[in-house]
């Protein structure tokens, strides 16, 4: 199989991928703090600090950053890769995304998606990962739609990126750092 490569966003997912299939081991901190109530399956590693609340599930392979919160009720599945000091609310979902340090979410679905650091993202918000004809997703790059070969792809949010409460993204789109 082939090495990917880096020229769109959207490519980390497939670096991401490789890279936690050869290399993800299961391991957890001994300062992370994981209530007995939450779930943790499969190879996950929860860096220092981390603290997971009571009903967290979290489903590898996954990484999770020193000093990151999962709050009550949450689900983080399969391919997602949390950096540090980020915060995952009550009541959210996080399935196959990226978030870079310090991004902070609260209850709603994130698919596929990728957040740059210190994103605050508001409660309710939906990032769209699917079309509704399941064909292929194109995204808008300087003006030209651009092929992406994905059938599932979120939001990509730049750095310092704020959005607030109830809002919903649709699959593949793109909103700059400092908006």
């Amino acid at each position: 199989k082939k090495t990917p490569s880096l020229k769109y966003p959207w490519h980390l997912f497939e670096i991401q991928r490789y890279l936690f299939d050869r290399f993800l081991k299961r391991k957890i901190e001994e300062s992370a703090e994981i209530s007995k109530r939450a779930i943790i399956q499969g190879r996950v590693y929860i860096g220092k600090k981390v603290k997971i609340f009571e009903n967290a599930v979290i489903k590898g392979p996954c990484y999770i950053g020193d000093e990151t919160i999962v709050g009550n009720n949450s689900l983080v599945r399969e391919y997602t890769n949390i950096e540090q000091r980020s915060l995952i609310g009550a009541l959210a979902e996080v399935c196959r995304s990226n978030f870079q340090k310090d991004v902070h979410i609260h209850s709603g679905y994130f698919g596929d998606s990728l957040f740059a650091e210190r994103c605050r993202i508001g409660a309710g918000t939906i990032t769209a990962n699917l079309r509704l004809d399941r064909k292929e997703i194109k995204v808008k790059v300087k003006g030209k739609k651009i092929k992406t070969g994905l059938q599932s792809l979120g939001a990509i949010i730049g750095e310092d990126t704020k959005i607030g409460i109830n809002c919903s993204l649709m699959p593949g789109v793109l909103i700059g750092s400092n908006c």
